[in-house]
């Protein structure tokens, strides 16, 4: 399955031209919840669904312990997740403290496995479905504002 993506419209106002530029946005085909994904490794390693739960909880509990120490934690091939910061500037170096944190996020750098994935996928234009099936017309029917009288439409001579 290919990744998809839809073109749109951005307006980048860096400047006083306002340009309008097409840009391409990714699709997802959808989410795996966390039980489906505990299930299908289930499937695939021959262990109980719970035990492959339990095995996760308590590597992402873990995780998080680790993070929240300042440490990065790498999963083999998987990937390393690494605790990082966005701050502002300050003129001086004793100007630049906590408060100067505006946001503390998680990074994931994906591994080898990963990079492979993504340099083999394919990347495909969605076909947007179009769901509008009326004529232009806001009565929703055939335009003719209800019986036109007759027999309930029924033909005497439906052929010709």
């Amino acid at each position: 399955m290919a990744l998809e993506y839809v073109v749109t419209k951005r307006v980048f106002g860096f400047d006083d031209t306002k340009t309008e530029k097409y840009v391409a946005k990714s699709v997802r085909s959808g989410q795996m919840s966390f039980s489906k994904t505990c299930a299908k490794v289930s499937r695939l390693c021959g262990v109980h669904r719970k035990v492959v739960d339990l095995v996760v909880s308590g590597l992402v509990d873990m995780m998080a312990e680790d993070i929240d120490d300042g440490k990065s934690v790498q999963l083999g091939e998987f990937g390393i997740f690494r605790p990082t910061i966005k701050a502002k500037s300050a003129d001086t170096a004793e100007g630049v403290t906590t408060s100067n944190i505006v946001r503390k996020r998680i990074v994931f750098t994906p591994g080898k496995i990963f990079q492979r994935t993504l340099g083999e996928m394919s990347v495909t234009r969605a076909i947007p479905i179009d769901t509008d099936y009326t004529d232009g017309s806001s009565s929703g029917g055939n335009g003719s504002g209800g019986n036109q009288g007759g027999d309930g439409g029924i033909e005497d001579d439906p052929l010709g």
